[in-house]
């Protein structure tokens, strides 16, 4: 291949791209101001100033569009894409917060509101729209986490070996004052960094690596 030809093909793909994320772009709006089925193909593509067959060049339905819709919203969380988040080598008294902080971040975002709000309103129509979040989105938040948690259990900094339960609890006691809140229009009394390291200090109380203790009488 020449180099003409190569260079052809690198800005091919590149247009590409761009039209893609501008198809994205414009489901998410669409998504968010209309609703699942009120949202047309036809409008995304010329909100997106793509043609109709560029679109479907890209997703072969509006499903798929959804998903990528959520994929992009929770791109930061994908475990390739976030492991800095939650880096293994630091004990969970620093790395939680951080993590935790740039969760409550994320999920404060309109867009991410906005989308939750979609998939429960809905669900009956269109139940499949609820897999799609699970999977494609809040499911990756949760992975990183039982990973990090996994990593420090397998460390013996935390006596956990069931990770996503301890995930769980952490992430549901925080939103539970935090986030449902807000999505139920009701103001937040609580102060979300005391939230947070309460949170974190509950589970290295459960969950913490208890010491080794050596039996009476051991010279070891």
């Amino acid at each position: 291949m020449s180099t003409s030809q190569a260079g052809s093909q690198a800005g091919g793909a590149a247009r590409g791209s761009v039209k893609r994320d501008a198809v994205v772009e414009a489901a998410t709006r669409a998504f968010l101001t209309h609703g699942y089925e009120a949202s047309s193909m036809d409008a995304i593509a010329a909100d997106a100033n793509v043609s109709k067959r560029t679109v479907y060049n890209h997703f072969p339905g509006k499903r798929e569009l959804f998903q990528a819709v959520v994929s992009e919203l929770y791109e930061g969380f994908r475990s390739e894409d976030g492991q800095s988040l939650l880096r293994h080598d630091q004990p969970p008294e620093r790395a939680l917060p951080a993590f935790l902080r740039s969760l409550l971040v994320h999920t404060g975002r309109p867009e991410v509101r906005g989308l939750l709000r979609l998939v429960i309103a809905e669900h009956q129509r269109f139940p499949e729209l609820s897999q799609d979040y699970l999977e494609g989105g809040k499911s990756q938040a949760y992975a990183l986490l039982d990973d990090y948690i996994a990593a420090q259990h397998a460390r013996g900094r935390l006596n956990a070996p069931d990770p996503h339960v301890v995930a769980t609890q952490l992430l549901g006691g925080m939103k539970e004052v935090l986030f449902w809140p807000t999505m139920l229009g009701l103001p937040v009394t609580a102060d979300p960094e005391k939230v947070i390291a309460d949170s974190v200090a509950a589970l290295i109380r459960a969950y913490g690596a208890a010491p080794v203790s050596v039996p009476a009488g051991s010279t070891g």
